[in-house]
C-alpha cells in the first residue's frame, strides 16, 4: 500500500512539473475547408457525391503537456445531389423517406485531445505536431427534402421542410505548426462525425454498406493563443 501511494505521489508530482514547463497556451481556432456527407444521395463506390464547405470555431483548454479539452461548434452545407436512378428513388420513397435533400448541418461537441509530440522544456521542439481525439456532440439538421408520393394516377414529387437532431460521435486527427514568436499555429484537421441514427439527411432506410451517417471534413485552420 505504501509503495502504491509513493507511485501516485510521484506520478502527480511529475505531471505537475511537466505542466509547469510546457509552452502551449489555451487557444481559439477558426477552420474552413471541404466536406462530404456519407448518407442518402451519393453513389460512393463510383465516387459520385457532392463536396461542399464546412466551417468551425473551436476553443482548446490546456490540461497537461499531452492533453487538452477541445470544444467545437460548426456548420456544414449538405446537398445529396441527383445521383440515384428512378428505381432507387421509388424504393426509398415507398419506405417513407426522402431520396434527395438540401440543407445545413449545425453541430457542437467536446472531446479530450491527446498530443503525440508536444514541445516540452528539455526536449527539442517538433516542427510538425500531431494530435487526435474522440468525443461526444449534438447536431441539428435543417433541410428541404424530396420524395415521391404515390396515388391512383401515378406519382408526384413532393418537396417539404424537415429537420432532425441527435447525438453524434466525433473523431479528429490533426497536424499543426507553430508560427514564429508563438503568435499562433496553422494546420490541417481531418474530422469524422458518426451518427448511428440516420438523422443527418432524414433517411433511416440505410440502403448503404455502412449503416450510419458520416460527415467527413477536412479543414485548414488558424489558432490564436490566449492567456492561461
Amino acid at each position: 500500500m505504501k509503495s502504491f501511494l509513493v507511485l501516485v505521489i510521484l506520478f502527480f508530482g511529475f505531471s505537475l512539473h511537466s505542466f509547469a514547463q510546457h509552452d502551449r497556451s489555451h487557444r481559439l481556432g477558426f477552420g474552413l475547408g471541404p466536406s462530404v456527407l456519407y448518407g442518402n444521395g451519393g453513389i460512393y463506390r463510383e465516387f459520385k457525391f457532392n463536396v461542399l464547405p464546412v466551417a468551425t470555431v473551436d476553443f482548446s483548454y490546456v490540461l497537461h503537456p499531452f492533453f487538452d479539452i477541445k470544444a467545437t461548434m460548426g456548420w456544414q452545407m449538405m446537398d445529396g445531389g441527383d445521383y440515384y436512378n428512378e428505381g432507387r428513388k421509388e424504393t426509398i420513397s415507398r419506405g417513407g423517406f426522402p431520396y434527395g435533400f438540401k440543407g445545413n448541418l449545425f453541430f457542437a461537441d467536446i472531446m479530450p485531445i491527446y498530443h503525440f509530440n508536444p514541445d516540452q522544456s528539455g526536449y527539442l521542439p517538433s516542427l510538425i505536431k500531431v494530435y487526435t481525439g474522440i468525443g461526444l456532440g449534438f447536431f441539428h439538421s435543417q433541410r428541404t427534402d424530396e420524395r415521391y408520393i404515390f396515388n391512383d394516377s401515378g406519382r408526384e414529387n413532393q418537396s417539404y421542410s424537415a429537420s432532425g437532431s441527435h447525438f453524434y460521435i466525433p473523431f479528429r486527427l490533426g497536424i499543426f505548426k507553430s508560427i514564429k514568436k508563438n503568435t499562433g499555429e496553422i494546420g490541417l484537421e481531418g474530422t469524422m462525425l458518426f451518427s448511428p441514427f440516420g438523422e443527418f439527411d432524414g433517411d433511416e432506410l440505410n440502403i448503404r454498406t455502412i449503416k450510419m451517417d458520416i460527415a467527413t471534413q477536412f479543414q485548414f485552420y488558424y489558432r490564436i493563443p490566449l492567456s492561461n
